[in-house]
This record gives C-alpha cells, structure tokens and sequence, in this order.
C-alpha cells in the first residue's frame, strides 16, 4: 500500500521521533541465530552474548527446534530465535526480487520477500508472526484497506499522554495506495491546542478529514497501550492489546464523514468543556447533529 513516492510533510520532530523509535523496536530484541549448510550447523550467534557453542549438530525440522531452543532459552533472555540456511535463503529471495514489479508498492515487495522466507525451510523462526513492517501487521492493514475503505480517505492516529496530544499521523489513501504521511503540525495550531484528552478525539478527527477533504477513520488511545501495542511481537498478541483497551474505554476507532454537520461558522469549532468532562455529543447543543436538536 505505500507508494514508492510517497510524500512526507507536516512533521512533529518530537513526535516523528517517538514513532519511528517504536516502529523499529522489535529490531532490539534479544535474539539467537543458527546458522546451517543443508542441515549441517556452522554458526550460532546470540544478539546480546555473541558467539555462542551450536545448541545441536544438525538441522531436521527448523520450526520445531526453533520452538523448542526458543522454550530453552526464554528464560536467559532470548525473545526470538532463527534457523537459517544462508544459501537456500539467498537463492530463494534473490529469485522473488528479481520477479517484482519495480513499480509495486514498497510494502508489497517487502511483504513477498518475507512470504518467500518460509519456502522450502530456508527459514524458520519462533515465535512465528506475519509481517510486521514497522511494527504495524501488514497483511491485516492490506485486506481492512482493500475491502472496508474507500478509495481515498485518512486514516488518523492520535496517542494521548494524559491529556496532551504525544503522537500523531495522518496517512492519506488515493486509490487505494498510500501517497502522503503527515502529524499534527499540518493542522492550525488553535486547533491542535484546543485538544485537550482523549474524549476530545471527535474534533480530531474531524479537523483530518475538514483539512484534506477526504473521509476520515482513526484509532485514539493512551500513550501505554500504543507503546504496548507497538512493541508485542505476535499478531494474536496485539489483537488482545487493542480489544482490552478498547473494551476498558482507553481507546477508540472512530469513523466521520468528510464534513461534522454539528461545526458551524457561527459556533465555536471545539466545545471544549464539555467534550473533556465526556458529556455526549447528542446531549451538548454545540454538538449534536441537526437531525437530534430537532428531535431530542
């Protein structure tokens, strides 16, 4: 879904900085490799200890011993542990690159060349995930895209620490595809300050939508389950992240139209008060839709 073109604008330094940190996190975990030649063990190397003595001789079912060194060594440390035959590897990834459309999506090309892994046992590795590109499960992100989206819309990410605003992205869909990333910098400064907890996540979402007329949809929630979410290695683990705080009322995944009839040129755009105490948009005269204020 990302373009190969893609144009990056709008940024918050500080919050760039603070996800891309959590994107590339689970390149810092603690990891063992076993290195093969068709079966034959040449190499072991653990992220953190280094050199390491082979765990066995031979290689037979990389998966299972995989799982299994991984269950040895879980409790010194190791989060993740690879069986690899380097040249089998090789061969098969080189074969799939050279197959790929050089216009595809990035992430496509990326995504092929992790299916290709897992080919005629080149590569095994436990705990077994899908792929994951900066954290985010792609192939879920890829079938919600295709079949829940319209072609062009936003998506909008709001992450509050308590009631500040600690991160955001706005990624903008054409035609399916993913050609602009931008955060919060690209919004009118009174209105980003007039955002004040994750109550207030509405106005959010509508300021996206109002700003690059385009349907919008986001996910808001606080900075620990982000941070939890971002960091969980497996899909399953991150499902149950997300469900839990959707369920406790620490998150949202909010959809809007591309215009809230409720703003209007001559109220204010944020109800403020309100929002932050929680009272129902339907019950606050500077929110609820016309249809509702004429039918309480």
């Amino acid at each position: 879904m990302l373009s190969r073109r893609c144009l990056i604008e709008d940024l918050d330094v500080e919050q760039w900085k603070r996800l891309a940190a959590l994107g590339l996190a689970q390149a810092k975990v603690r990891a063992l490799y076993v290195v093969h030649e068709a079966g034959r063990v040449v190499r072991c190397y653990d992220s953190v200890a280094g050199e390491q003595s082979p765990p066995f001789e031979a290689v037979q079912d990389a998966q299972a011993q995989a799982d299994e060194l991984l269950a040895q060594r879980k409790a010194a440390g190791v989060e993740k542990v690879w069986v690899l035959d380097m040249e089998a590897y090789r061969a098969g990834v080189g074969m799939t690159q050279a197959a790929l459309d050089p216009q595809a999506a990035i992430t496509v090309q990326l995504a092929c060349e992790w299916d290709q892994r897992w080919l005629g046992g080149a590569c095994a590795v436990a705990p077994k995930t899908d792929f994951l590109y900066f954290g985010l499960p792609w192939g879920r992100l890829e079938r919600f895209a295709a079949k829940m989206l319209p072609a062009s819309c936003t998506f909008v990410l709001g992450v509050f620490d308590g009631d500040a605003l600690w991160a955001t992205c706005f990624v903008q869909f054409q035609d399916g595809v993913i050609v602009a990333l931008s955060t919060s910098a690209a919004l009118a400064d009174e209105d980003v300050r007039d955002m004040v907890g994750l109550d207030q996540h509405p106005f959010l979402l509508a300021s996206v939508a109002n700003r690059y007329h385009r349907p919008a949809f986001g996910w808001f929630c606080r900075r620990p389950d982000f941070e939890a979410y971002m960091t969980a290695p497996t899909v399953a683990d991150k499902d149950m992240i997300f469900q839990k705080a959707l369920m406790a009322g620490r998150a949202n995944f909010d959809f809007n139209i591309l215009l809230d009839r409720g703003l209007t040129v001559l109220g204010p755009i944020n109800p403020g008060e309100a929002a932050v105490a929680g009272t129902d948009r339907e019950a606050n005269p500077r929110t609820k839709t016309p249809d509702a204020a004429e039918n309480p």
